[in-house]
């Protein structure tokens, strides 16, 4: 993480008049406020645009001054900053005018706020009779909201998803000050939005220091604006857990505890979500670019298997290595790169994939990372938000804000909430942007995901279409998801399609449209344990994490989708957890998606997945149609017929039997009839038949 550099003041003498020789008298000090200007950080005067950074400038005159310290007060939008004494006017006689600018503030939204200044609050010079000297006026803000919010689509999540309730966030990093009152009081439901931090207190008023970076990491997610206008969280009624284990600040006061020791008191107070915006191993770099680390890969993938803990990790900008490094390599988590300032180009610092062992990371890009709006740690100053920070870590807040919506609707509408889900579905919300030289988006069948934008931007409209349509089962809408269990294996030239035989089939319908797009994604574990070394039943200094290839190897899932029966995608990378499907330019037709679990030895009897898919225009159902394709009589008077789902699809088939054909004829369901899937789209019926008596049958597509 980086910060660019900024001022807070600059002084300005703008003119000044001596009073007149024959005045010899001792004149009583005034000020008076003559103006209030929006200032531009290059100098010039601008008008307020939400996400902009802006100075106030203050015009005041100072009326026969003396040497006597005075400072000047701004609130702007109820946050008050005075600046450090002055003695402007010191030496002058008569009347001086002076102008100074003061900053930065920001923003977070269109609106009219109201800005007072206030020459001498303290009353050091002049009494709070001189009325001249304080002014109040408003300012116009244009614009909507600050760009990397409205890039995502906050306030669509924050309405729709909500506003995190009920939902424990983590962070794993510096200290975080939740003094600041963006943070404090209590949630809806009237709880201490604090649950516990574990972190120095060396601060002003027991706050802590070392506390710029998660301030402004996780502030992004849980900041709670006091004031309209004022810079808000995606989850700001979540509540929060801080323990801090890294010193950024390079202090040497500070002892900061093991990462598992920290971890264990995020995991003990309860988190659901962990943020984890740093890179951070311990022995091999190779183990750590290929997802093997056991701290911190390993632990990060074994907190979202095995305990159902969603942790967004980062794609960091290390200048050695410049690829993934853990945790931001390993597999399970989601982990999230960033985007330039023109919101169209993956920035230049991202540690882009693929992993050292051929990976696609990231998973997904968050927003903005450079000239990046946070909360600020100045704002005991009276600057709430700050502005010109770099790095991923704060584009990563975002998707780990989205996590914490996603599970607060969940709860509220008895959702699944497994990690798989939530990954898959955040997933699949991504918008197609540009790798850093500018070319577009591109994957393969064996890499699925773009090595620099993962599946694109964040999009939260998206991830509410699809989570908002409900769980589907076989037959499915479109936009929608699932959750479930793959048992089996999808041996070598069979067919035989089922949750039980390791093939699980989806029928989309068809387009409504003449073209389409579709995005899918499909996401699993790689299975991951714990070694509680001590013995003492918690995660803690000295425990380490493991996989087990000999017993437990990581399984293989596919993705294909059909048309009419005929294959045309296919996502089938044998390393990524993560398969995926962006296609454009769709037919309409029957389409079937199929997720398919590979034989692998010691892979286990069965594989959980979450699944996703969306498109940008509407699907239907159209009517199905049988082809009957032969038919065959055995020994035992058993009679065979198979056929196919033409066009259309089905939700069902009714195998109807007749004894004439002659008008009424009357159709009767067979007591017994097996049926078998003999292919994507081709199936048989087996039934048996009565000897020496005509007998004519007919297949019944069902509708959906």
């Amino acid at each position: 993480m980086k910060r660019l550099a900024h001022l807070h003041y600059f002084l300005f003498l703008a003119t000044l008049c001596v009073a007149l020789a024959s005045r010899v008298d001792a004149a009583t000090p005034k000020f008076t406020v003559t103006g209030i200007k929006i200032i531009a950080p290059d100098g010039s005067q601008t008008n307020a645009v939400a996400g902009a950074p802006f100075f106030v400038q203050v015009d005041y005159n100072y009326a026969n001054p003396v040497c006597t310290d005075y400072t000047i007060q701004r609130v702007v939008n109820g946050w008050t900053n005075i600046s450090a004494p002055v003695t402007y006017g010191c030496g002058y006689t008569g009347n001086t005018s002076w102008i100074l600018n003061a900053g930065e503030w920001l923003m977070y939204k269109a609106g009219t706020y109201s800005i007072s200044v206030t020459v001498d609050p303290g009353n050091a010079v002049t009494a709070d009779s001189n009325t001249t000297k304080t002014m109040t006026t408003n300012i116009v803000v244009g614009g909507t909201i600050i760009p990397q919010w409205a890039l995502v689509g906050v306030e669509f999540g924050r309405t729709n998803l909500g506003p995190g309730t009920d939902v424990i966030v983590g962070t794993l990093d510096d200290a975080f000050d939740y003094l600041d009152p963006l943070y404090t009081g209590t949630d809806s439901l009237g709880r201490p939005r604090l649950i516990a931090a574990s972190q120095n207190s060396l601060g002003v008023d027991g706050s802590p220091t070392n506390d710029v970076h998660s301030t402004a990491c996780l502030g992004i997610v849980v900041a709670r604006g006091r004031n309209n206008g004022d810079i808000t969280g995606l989850a700001p009624d979540a509540r929060f857990i801080s323990s801090e284990f890294l010193n950024r600040a390079n202090l040497f006061s500070l002892t900061e505890p093991n990462i598992l020791d920290a971890l264990n008191f995020v995991l003990t107070n309860g988190a659901e979500v962990i943020n984890m915006p740093w890179s951070e191993w311990y022995g091999s770099i190779t183990d750590s670019e290929t997802g093997e680390a056991p701290l911190t890969d390993l632990m990060a993938d074994y907190l979202m298997y095995a305990s159902n803990i969603f942790c967004v990790a980062y794609d960091n900008e290390l200048t050695n290595p410049t690829i993934p490094t853990a945790p931001g390599a390993a597999r399970n988590v989601i982990t999230v790169g960033g985007l330039d300032t023109d919101l169209q180009r993956v920035w230049v610092g991202d540690n882009s994939g693929p992993t050292l062992d051929g990976r696609c990371k990231p998973d997904i890009l968050g927003g903005f990372a450079t000239n990046c709006t946070t909360p600020s740690s100045d704002w005991r100053q009276g600057f709430p938000v700050a502005y010109g920070y770099e790095g991923n870590s704060f584009a990563g807040p975002f998707v780990t804000g989205a996590a914490v919506q996603m599970i607060g609707y969940a709860k509220q509408h008895g959702l699944n909430r497994d990690h798989r889900l939530l990954k898959a579905i955040l997933m699949n919300s991504g918008v197609k942007a540009l790798d850093v030289d500018g070319a577009p988006w591109n994957n393969s069948p064996p890499a699925p995901l773009d090595y620099q934008q993962g599946t694109g931007i964040l999009n939260l409209p998206r991830v509410y279409a699809m989570y908002s349509a409900g769980q589907q089962k076989g037959v499915a809408a479109v936009p929608g998801y699932d959750f479930t269990t793959v048992y089996g294996t999808n041996a070598p030239g069979a067919f035989l399609l089922g949750a039980s035989n390791g093939v699980v089939s989806y029928l989309l319908g068809s387009p409504a449209t003449a073209t389409a797009d579709l995005d899918v994604t499909l996401a699993w574990d790689r299975h991951t344990y714990w070694t509680d070394v001590n013995g003492d039943g918690q995660i803690d200094a000295g425990d380490t994490f493991y996989v087990d290839t000999n017993s437990d190897a990581q399984s293989i899932l596919n993705l294909v989708l059909f048309r009419n029966g005929q294959q045309v995608a296919q996502s089938i990378s044998a390393i990524d957890t993560i398969q995926y499907l962006h296609l454009t330019n769709l037919t309409t037709g029957a389409y079937q998606l199929n997720v398919e679990r590979l034989a692998v030895p010691t892979a286990g009897p069965s594989e959980p997945y979450g699944l996703a898919w969306i498109s940008s225009v509407p699907w239907t159902n159209i009517p199905p149609s049988v082809t009957l394709l032969g038919a065959s009589l055995a020994a035992g008077n058993m009679a065979t017929l198979q056929f196919q789902l033409a066009t259309g699809q089905a939700g069902n088939f009714a195998l109807q039997s007749a004894s004439s054909l002659t008008a009424p004829i009357v159709w009767t369901a067979p007591a017994t009839v097996a049926w078998t899937q003999t292919g994507p789209n081709t199936f048989q019926a087996s039934v048996p038949i009565q000897p020496g008596a005509p007998q004519f049958f007919r297949i019944v597509a069902q509708p959906r």
